[in-house]
């Protein structure tokens, strides 16, 4: 099982001795400079006395609990459990605790590498053995489940504070809320898009495609000498899902009502392209990154993905552009993201001040722009850069996942449809009619 504890702490007073910051120019500066004007934004008063330095990295005394002195007594240690995996994605955890961790006088934060594939059981097999984290960061479809079995803290009474319905994207608010009562903060949010190597398709004379005919036909001209037109995550469990829905969504299926004409129409088109060689039978073993790689790798001309993939773009130096998904009946996709939850039982007081932290406006935009995925926050997402504008805009008409009430099941088996009909010969329809229960 691979495990991978992040603590800043000692990097961080190393690094930081005299109140000089630790992070990159141009990288995380927005965590550090501009926090003590704050104010209200982020729910620390950030006024420090003469000598104080600037930022979260400059140990400033607030009075109210957090501070980055030396302090006298021994802090409180707080474990935070992610399967964040990317280069990107652990920096930005990385500086995340750090940040936290400069600016409390109580607690020490450390995070912890979960995979994803792994995160349910590890959370199971913890709370049989005691051995909980104080937080999670989970993908927001699991969060109701999670509420459902107990074991998230009900965080009502921060309601306002956090000023959720008044600043946060509407359709987030239902991973949280179960009942009226609130159990977690939404951290972040996505969409999935088409990512296409320019060149490549330049190459071959091919516009972006924008229906599913141009798209298939593009697919079929950018397929050979050992290279995919097309490729994505089919997986089983919650990453295939959230890849296939949207194509069932394109060809008029309301998420709430799976299993019907437009989930049949979404099945052949997909199958038919790994059926013509367009695209690599292999995607139903291969996760998100897995299919990013491929593509940097130029084993596929255009992928599916989200993203938080764009700084392993930037960083292998690939020219690429982002477009919307190609469009049957309609263009419309699924949020994804995550949010931050507390353990019921645990270190609760301290995990509230990391809430109140990370829901400060520089530091979700600086975590969000390291990790290349938006804020939750409908006025901060609207402050990205061109190579996000597409999976920003794709949010106002973006529909959650758990709006079906059978997703908990139905994320299993929208995968297992594409691996059915490739091993077993099951058609279109009958995976629709399987979808349907029938």
């Amino acid at each position: 099982m691979k495990r991978i504890i992040r603590a800043g702490a000692a990097l961080l007073a190393a690094l930081c001795a005299g109140g000089c910051a630790a992070y990159p120019a141009g990288e995380t500066a927005g965590v550090s400079a501009g926090l003590e004007s704050a104010g209200e934004a982020d729910g620390f008063d950030r006024s420090g006395g003469a000598g104080a330095g600037s930022g979260i990295l400059g140990g400033a005394d607030t009075g109210d609990g957090v501070s980055g002195g030396a302090g006298t007594r021994e802090k409180e240690r707080l474990v935070i459990w992610s399967y964040y995996e990317t280069t990107a994605q652990q920096e930005a955890m990385d500086e995340l605790t750090e940040g936290f961790n400069a600016v409390s006088q109580s607690y020490t934060l450390e995070w912890e590498y979960v995979p994803m594939t792994e995160f349910s059981k590890r959370l199971s097999i913890g709370y049989t053995e005691n051995a909980m984290p104080d937080l999670v960061i989970m993908d927001n479809p699991d969060m109701p489940y999670y509420i459902k079995t107990g074991l998230l803290e009900e965080i009502t009474d921060m309601e306002g504070e956090l000023r959720l319905y008044e600043d946060y994207y509407s359709a987030l608010l239902g991973t949280v809320y179960d009942k009226g009562k609130l159990y977690g903060l939404p951290l972040n949010c996505n969409t999935v898009a088409l990512i296409y190597h320019t060149e490549m398709l330049q190459e071959a004379g091919i516009a972006p495609p924008e229906n599913w005919q141009e798209f298939q036909e593009a697919v079929k001209a950018l397929s050979g000498d050992g290279r995919y037109g097309f490729l994505m995550s089919a997986i089983t469990g919650e990453q295939g899902a959230f890849q296939i829905m949207p194509w069932i969504l394109s060809a008029g299926e309301d998420i709430r009502e799976i299993g019907g004409d437009g989930t049949a129409k979404a099945y052949d088109f997909l199958y038919g392209l790994i059926a013509s060689g367009g695209m690599d039978p292999n995607c139903i073993n291969y996760s998100q990154i897995d299919v990013a790689r491929k593509f940097i790798q130029g084993e596929a001309a255009m992928m599916e993905n989200g993203p938080w993939i764009l700084p392993m773009l930037e960083e292998a130096g690939i020219s690429y552009g982002v477009t919307f998904l190609p469009a049957d009946e309609r263009r419309q996709t699924v949020i994804g993201g995550e949010n931050i939850g507390i353990l019921k039982g645990k270190n609760t007081k301290g995990a509230r001040e990391f809430l109140r932290y990370c829901a400060g406006d520089q530091v979700m935009s600086a975590f969000c722009e390291k990790t290349g995925v938006l804020p939750t926050k409908r006025r901060l997402a609207g402050e990205g850069d061109g190579k996000t504008d597409v999976f920003r805009r794709q949010m106002e008409n973006a529909v959650l996942r758990t709006e079906n009430e059978h997703w908990s099941a139905l994320r299993d088996r929208l995968p297992e449809g594409i691996y059915e009909m490739m091993a077993e010969g099951r058609t279109a329809e009958e995976i629709a009619a399987s979808l349907r229960g029938e």
